[in-house]
């Protein structure tokens, strides 16, 4: 006896079309559930900020009194930058203020004007410009401005979806991703 005489008998239409139901159920939960990923993975992709840090400085040779100079974060990126913590380091120690970071750069207990707006904890959104440092001293531009290879900014920032990155100054805008931004009241900056 063969085996489609055997099955013949036990084997109903009903049956076959319930497991090809089952079948198809399956194959569709598969494409279904394969789709939803890459939906989130679009998702992701359309919110990833990207934070460069920059300085900008213009010098007036010309005695006018235009010598200005700036530091600056911004969100290159088409997600919003939620900046978890933000470190200044002169010769790699950390520095809480912008006074203490001019005074470490100059070497001195120098008076210094400057505008600041905060940045730790803060999110930028996409496309804006945040200006840290606003020097209004102009007579000390040219002296910090050539001790800068002796600063460092760091941002640590993260996206909605608490995917991090850190930046550097001196990386000019690569971003490494981290597993978390730590924030330490001894290190981070204040303002």
């Amino acid at each position: 006896m063969t085996l489609m005489k055997r099955l013949k008998g036990r084997v109903q239409p009903e049956m076959l079309v319930g497991i090809s139901a089952v079948f198809i159920g399956v194959c569709a939960l598969a494409v279904s559930l394969y789709e939803t990923s890459l939906m989130r993975e679009e998702q992701r992709a359309a919110v990833i900020p990207l934070l460069e840090l920059s300085r900008s400085f213009y010098i007036d040779q010309s005695g006018e009194g235009k010598t200005r100079l700036y530091l600056q974060a911004e969100n290159v990126g088409i997600g919003p930058a939620r900046i978890a913590d933000f470190r200044v380091t002169v010769d790699a120690k950390p520095q809480l203020t912008w006074r203490s970071t001019m005074q470490a750069l100059l070497g001195r207990d120098e008076p210094v004007a400057y505008g600041q707006s905060t940045i730790n904890r803060r999110t930028v959104p996409p496309d804006r410009l945040v200006t840290m440092f606003d020097l209004r001293t102009t007579a000390l531009t040219s002296e910090l401005v050539a001790e800068f290879d002796r600063l460092e900014l760091e941002a640590c920032f993260c996206s909605v979806f608490d995917e991090c990155w850190t930046t550097r100054y001196s990386t000019l805008g690569a971003a490494l991703p981290v597993e978390a931004c730590p924030h330490s009241v001894d290190e981070s900056f204040q303002e």
